[in-house]
């Protein structure tokens, strides 16, 4: 059986992931798209490479590092954004660069985390013990962004992450607390906890046809398919005709030629062997909602700096979730929660209004506050906004 061909592993050693020609498509098109910020942003220098792990090659995190060409000194702490479930860097060329611009005087560092993007592909269940639970799972990208942080001599970082990266980056504070000076989260998974009479309810409404669905996807979800696996199984013509039309739809602010490049990265990373896609089912139930929610977690986080929540205004991450946290860290008062919801954006709110996430990314950086407690006040922002359109 060949290995691409396979939903769940390999029939025999796989070769080495860089050898692999959608490898070398995928990094063409993230350079193409780095290039095409780095054009826009003239004053910043950047740097693509990989970090190997620990004592063997066999393991590396793929790295851009941005900096400010005309800062006097990038002395502060370092910002590591982590991207979001089967995505890479290549989703934030429409951030890093135009960060750096913002933030002078600090490093930008974007990573594929381990088994995603560029980075190596090691066996998933095979690379930490008891990966089924769901601190096993954790600890795959944990440790491995410890190694990350260790080798490059970074002593402590603004970490900021995106979606499954958001919820990676509080499994990681709550590890190693000293190493983080602040915590921001881009519309993260698996804040709120199960509603099981809201559920019951969804599904009373809902018709034969949804329920059948939710049946399949439950079914699914249990053997461990992912959507990358099955994307592995398509004719080549059809998973990019798929992949082309999800990015063109979403992707309403980008320019076609983005559009066009972005596809082609997230294809190829897709198709790559899987690996760190296998976690889901461990940290997730169906219905993306967290085992050990982090609703019960963020509050409990020792950081000396305010900790930033951003959600899309159209996100079907509910902002719900943030303002939980923010209320249950206000009652203990042990830290304060600044949440931000980005205009005219759902959950990939980094490409869908990249100016609007930039700005706040930078304001949460520098602890401008900005928060709006109502929700309500949020919404009829929006409203208003797309009144006048």
């Amino acid at each position: 059986m060949n290995y691409l061909s396979s939903l769940f592993g390999y029939a025999q050693e796989p070769p080495k992931v860089q050898t692999l020609p959608m490898y070398r498509s995928a990094l063409e098109f993230e350079t193409k798209l780095l290039s095409l910020s780095k054009g826009r942003h003239p004053s910043s220098s950047l740097e693509v490479y990989d970090v190997e792990l620990g004592d063997t090659k066999d393991n590396f995190i793929h790295t851009v590092e941005v900096s400010n060409v005309k800062a006097k000194s990038t002395g502060k702490d370092p910002v590591v954004i982590m991207h979001g479930y089967g995505n890479g860097i290549g989703y934030l060329f429409r951030n890093l660069l135009p960060l750096s611009a913002s933030l002078p005087n600090r490093k930008i560092f974007g990573i594929d985390m381990l088994g995603f993007g560029l980075s190596s592909r090691p066996d998933f269940y095979e690379s930490v013990s008891q990966p089924e639970s769901v601190s096993g799972a954790e600890s795959f990208f944990v440790e491995s962004l410890e190694q990350w942080r260790e080798a490059q001599k970074i002593d402590r970082m603004v970490l900021a992450g995106h979606s499954m990266g958001g919820y990676l980056s509080v499994a990681y504070t709550e590890k190693y607390p000293e190493r983080v000076s602040k915590l921001i989260l881009l519309s993260p998974v698996g804040v709120p906890k199960p509603d099981p009479e809201k559920r019951a309810r969804q599904m009373a409404n809902a018709s034969m046809r949804f329920k059948a669905l939710i049946g399949t996807v439950r079914t699914f979800w249990r053997m461990g398919v992912t959507p990358m696996s099955v994307l592995r199984t398509m004719p080549e013509g059809r998973g990019k005709a798929l992949v082309d039309g999800y990015v063109f739809r979403r992707m309403q602010l980008l320019e076609d030629e983005e559009k066009t490049l972005l596809s082609g990265y997230f294809y190829n990373i897709g198709c790559l062997p899987g690996s760190g896609e296998f976690c889901l089912q461990s940290i997730l139930d169906v219905g993306v909602l967290a085992k050990e929610p982090l609703v019960d977690r963020i509050p409990k986080l020792k950081l000396p700096a305010p900790i930033g929540m951003l959600y899309g205004a159209h996100d079907w991450m509910d902002v719900d979730g943030g303002l939980e946290v923010q209320k249950k860290m206000e009652e203990a008062r042990t830290n304060k929660v600044d949440v931000r919801v980005v205009k005219r954006a759902g959950h990939l709110l980094n490409l869908e209004n990249p100016a609007e996430c930039n700005r706040i990314l930078a304001d949460l950086v520098n602890e401008k506050s900005g928060y709006d407690k109502s929700r309500v006040n949020w919404r009829e922002s929006e409203q208003a906004e797309t009144n006048r359109i």
